[in-house]
């Protein structure tokens, strides 16, 4: 169908019983207009192939900087790991021995073990044993202008001993009156006695010193099984004899289970520093060691990342450099969790490349080490040539953008609107648009997809909906077969329509006809059911298939409601016009059934088979032995039976069956929707048509068939009065 909003379109007479649709002149192939957008893209091809150039070579550039920072990170953990792991090995070590002999604390004999540790790592400035007794025994690397306890000592001395010895004495050692003394002892060489010794009665404890509650506090939250080989990385301090920023390196000793001292070896920081100076990868890049608070614990910067003062070390944290590029890192690290990653300095308009590299946690320090460094580091030979390629390449590329924009929203917009039309075809929506296109190939498209339309809807009305939707989304055949389903199944009829079709010319027999059967096939669609055929002046219909219904018989009762109650406005316009009004029976069952696809490979028919049809159809007949308009199964009075207004009919026989079914009539439906909601004389009739069939089914003949009667008296009732009559010949036998 071609819309009459069209102007390049027209319908001309049919030819040989087919349509011709006439196309106009300036209708173009799609590949042609394909053909021209290629056409504009190849013109500019050089100006595009220089961008990618340019491109590639920078993205090449920028690959092998990010490499060269990632190998440069990985380098400096190595070398780091290189001078971290001997000092964990050596401490392990010698946390054996003590462990295995404790009396090592408390003697000058773990000296010698001490010594020989420090001498194989050059890096070390001293190593120390503190017990939980508060024996305290160090070696120490002595260097030009050292001041020991406020003396400076011999510029002969290489080493020092330091021990505090509290054996003997008790736990606090200021009772006794006597401070603790601590003897400095110092050698030129091992196997030499001291070139000069003295004490100092300074009470020195190290039990209060940070590094050895820092490691109390901290392997008590260990499990036992890793305590014997926990090393801890404490805090930068300032040596008190070197002046110098300097960590410790500790480990815990044990003893079954029990925490008996510690093992610790000191390095200075600046070691650290100077090493990240001497491996530098570019003039202005910069290199950080940061841990988890942004402070920074040591850097390449002139003063190493933190500041030494009277009352120790000051950190220096990363997130107060204002306008520093590794503020601006660190705090893109912290957002984004991203580990590499390229950004532009807010202050300078510089673009750096960062790299984030956890510190590997041998030593319980969640530090990262982070190198930045400026791309212009590593582009220099390279932006001269780029800037004469962006600025030849730039207008032609312009040039090109706005020419393939213009050509393919000229190609798309026709598209895009068509696959919407294609998609509301398949929703059953109504079209949106006209679509007009010099394409001829969108133009047929678009004819076709109006005319798929218009037989979608034609074959909607043969069958299903629901069914038609469920093959449009899954695409399969149509085979025969079918499955077994719990279904409420609903039945229709007109009572006396042979008579009126003897009096009723046939015209106005059909548009009665149609009018009714329209009526029930309406309600039933807005009850979610499916019409399965109409029989003459019958609609067959049921709930369940081909889509699932949890509340298939309280929809059926429903649309049964709907479609008794619609009757009275039709039966009113039917009068006016002269017409005889029309009665309907409505019979309604739940039950297995078999549904599907049922008939031939010729021709088939989505429908349902079984003895619950035949049941259905039954009950639609019941209705006029017992004056009723809508009569449902017990079964389905299960099913939804506390959600209508029903009174009980009598217990029946069908043909076919074994026993009796208590059948009931739907008077209207619970709630407050005032198109099916019962009144108050319905809710009076149900309650008293209760009460008598109650007095009925216990043998109650005369007392029901008062009641019965009093219905009559009261509500012109038909069932009533059958079942007065059914009371009078039960008390007659």
């Amino acid at each position: 169908m071609v819309s009459s909003h069209t102007k390049d379109l027209s319908v001309i007479a049919p030819v040989n019983g087919v349509v011709q649709e006439q196309v106009s002149k300036l209708a173009i192939k799609l590949h042609v207009s394909i053909s021209t957008l290629f056409l504009c893209l190849i013109l500019p091809a050089f100006a595009v192939f220089v961008a990618f150039i340019y491109k590639t070579n920078l993205g090449i550039y920028k690959e092998n900087a990010a490499a060269l920072i990632t190998n440069h990170n990985t380098q400096m953990t190595d070398k780091l790991l290189a001078l971290l792991d001997p000092i964990g090995d050596s401490l392990l070590t010698i946390a054996k021995q003590v462990r295995d002999d404790p009396r090592l604390f408390d003697t000058d004999n773990v000296n010698d073990t001490l010594l020989l540790h420090l001498e194989n790592n050059p890096n070390l400035v001293s190593i120390f044993v503190a017990s939980d007794k508060g024996n305290f025994r160090q070696v120490q690397r002595m260097r030009e202008g050292m001041i020991i306890a406020n003396r400076v000592p011999s510029p002969d001395a290489v080493f020092n001993f330091w021990s505090v010895d509290r054996s003997g004495m008790p736990a606090d050692a200021s009772k006794t009156g006597k401070p603790v003394e601590s003897v400095f002892k110092f050698y030129k060489t091992r196997d030499a006695a001291p070139i000069e010794t003295f004490a100092v009665p300074n009470n020195y404890d190290p039990r209060g010193r940070p590094f050895y509650k820092s490691l109390l506090s901290t392997v008590e939250k260990i499990p036992q099984e890793k305590r014997n080989r926990f090393l801890l990385l404490d805090e930068p301090y300032v040596s008190g004899s070197t002046s110098q920023a300097t960590m410790t390196v500790s480990t815990p000793i044990f003893k079954d289970n029990v925490f008996k001292g510690m093992v610790g070896e000191s390095f200075e920081l600046n070691s650290i520093a100077k090493f990240l100076k001497s491996i530098q990868i570019s003039k202005n890049s910069e290199s950080y060691i940061i841990d988890v608070d942004g402070n920074i614990v040591v850097s390449t910067a002139a003063d190493n990342g933190y500041t030494i003062i009277k009352l120790g070390l000051k950190k220096q944290n990363v997130r107060e450099s204002s306008g520093k590029a590794v503020k601006q890192a660190y705090d893109r690290y912290l957002s984004t969790q991203d580990r590499a990653f390229e950004f532009k300095n807010e202050l300078t308009g510089e673009t750096y490349l960062a790299r984030f590299t956890a510190f590997p946690n041998n030593f319980n320090k969640n530090w990262e080490v982070l190198t930045l460094a400026p791309v212009s580091d590593f582009l220099v030979g390279l932006n001269a040539i780029n800037s004469r390629l962006i600025v030849y390449g730039g207008s032609t590329c312009i040039f090109l953008v706005l020419l393939t924009f213009i050509l393919s929203r000229a190609i798309s917009r026709p598209i895009e609107t068509l696959t919407e039309e294609i998609r509301d075809l398949l929703e059953f929506n109504r079209p949106r648009k006209v679509i007009k296109s010099r394409i001829l190939e969108i133009t047929i498209l678009y004819n076709t997809v109006n005319k798929l339309r218009n037989t979608l809807k034609a074959f909607t009305s043969y069958v299903p909906r629901d069914l038609v939707n469920d093959l449009l989304k899954n695409g399969n055949d149509i085979e025969l077969g079918g499955e077994s389903r719990y279904l409420t199944i609903f039945f229709t009829d007109l009572q006396g329509f042979s008579s009126i079709s003897e009096v009723t010319p046939s015209r106005e027999l059909v548009r009665l006809v149609s009018e009714y059967l329209s009526l029930v096939t309406y309600a039933v669609r807005e009850e979610s059911g499916t019409v399965d055929k109409f029989i003459g002046d019958s609609v067959m219909a049921f709930w369940g298939a081909p889509l699932l219904d949890q509340n298939h018989a309280y929809h059926a009762c429903r649309a049964a409601v709907k479609s008794q109650r619609r009757m009275v406005e039709l039966n009113r316009k039917l009068v006016e016009e002269g017409l005889p009004p029309l009665t309907v029976r409505i019979g309604i069952h739940s039950d297995a059934v078999l549904v599907g696809n049922i008939g031939s490979a010729e021709r088939m028919s989505y429908t349902v088979m079984g003895d619950g049809v035949n049941v259905a159809a039954r009950l639609e007949g019941i209705n006029k032995e017992f004056a009723t308009s809508i009569c449902i199964s017990h079964a389905t009075y299960k099913e939804a039976g506390e959600r209508l207004w029903t009174r009980p009919i009598d217990v029946i026989t069908v043909k076919g069956r074994k026993g009796e079914i208590p059948i009931y009539e739907v008077v209207a439906i619970c709630g407050d929707e005032p198109e099916i909601s019962a009144t108050e004389n319905d809710v009076q009739l149900c309650k008293l048509t209760r009460e008598a069939f109650t007095l009925y089914t216990a043998a109650k003949y005369k007392e029901a068939g008062d009641l019965y009667k009093k219905i009559i008296e009261t509500y012109d009732d038909g069932l009533s009065n059958i079942m007065m009559e059914r009371c009078r010949e039960r008390m007659a036998t």
